[in-house]
């Protein structure tokens, strides 16, 4: 895999985990009261997010 198809892969990871994230907030609409799982799936995507924007950084910054 070259260095953009990396990128674009790691970019659509990030998409689909915010899709993830607005699934959950889609859920629990109106008021977006999270359950303790809720949480937990929530922080764990931002932390995914954060890891894929790093790598993101980071190869771009080469």
């Amino acid at each position: 895999m070259n260095f953009m198809e990396s990128v674009v892969e790691i970019t659509f990871d990030m998409a689909f985990l915010i899709e993830d994230m607005r699934e959950i907030w889609r859920k629990t609409a109106p008021f977006h009261k999270l359950n303790d799982e809720e949480k937990k799936q929530i922080l764990t995507i931002i932390e995914n997010i954060k890891k894929d924007c790093d790598l993101i950084s980071d190869r771009v910054s080469k």
